[in-house]
């Protein structure tokens, strides 16, 4: 996969098509709002989606951790939809998830979705500071930077007549927001309230694209 940089905090990382970031000075990888399960919850409330969305995510998940075999993985909140979510996961599942933790810490920061929800295996907590950099779900007031998710930000591109909105990363001098990395999320427009009020007008926009990761 094709990556693109992003100095931010100091440091450099790295951010892929797939969502995820890499953090590659400490073999690190981040990603944001999974949301596993999500067409379990639907389907309760009767609106029945393809319930692939956590084999998929998954599926992802893995073949991220397969190729950079990180020492440790941080999800800033949102693994689960809700607590009917565990539900989608398979025997398969759990062995994987035991499997790859093993190797690679597993780091759970509390989201809204999934505060009190609890896997065997991970360690589950409110925030997560990795030197001068706070990892929680919803960004808090600090002077430390921070990186979250929560917002699932996407970009207006518009080329040729044309418009798209995409998946983005996007931060300022203190705050680095992830994009989703689940496959049955959505997203919030960079321009609308509260992303606009909560970044600021100076801003880097990194949106996803199919393949790569493009720098605006």
């Amino acid at each position: 996969m094709s990556s693109q940089l992003i100095k931010f905090a100091n440091e450099d990382f790295y951010a892929y098509p797939n969502s995820a970031l890499y953090w590659k000075r400490l073999n690190i990888i981040i990603v944001a709002d999974l949301h596993l399960g999500k067409s379990i919850s639907f389907a309760k409330q009767k609106q029945f989606l393809p319930p692939y969305d956590t084999k998929e995510t998954l599926a992802k998940l893995f073949k991220c951790i397969n190729e950079f075999e990180p020492s440790k993985l941080i999800i800033v909140g949102d693994l689960l939809h809700d607590m009917f979510s565990v539900n989608s996961f398979q025997e398969k599942d759990h062995q994987d998830f035991n499997k790859y933790s093993k190797n690679t810490q597993f780091i759970w920061v509390k989201g809204n979705h999934d505060y009190d929800i609890e896997i065997n295996g991970f360690t589950k907590v409110l925030n997560y500071k990795v030197e001068e950099i706070i990892f929680n779900h919803i960004p808090i007031k600090s002077t430390n930077f921070q990186i979250c998710g929560h917002y699932h930000p996407k970009a207006k591109i518009s080329h040729r007549g044309k418009s798209i909105y995409t998946s983005s990363f996007v931060h300022n001098d203190k705050l680095l927001i992830l994009p989703s990395f689940g496959t049955l999320t959505g997203g919030l427009n960079i321009n609308q309230e509260p992303l606009r009020d909560l970044l600021g007008k100076s801003i880097k926009l990194f949106p996803v694209g199919n393949r790569k990761v493009y720098k605006l």
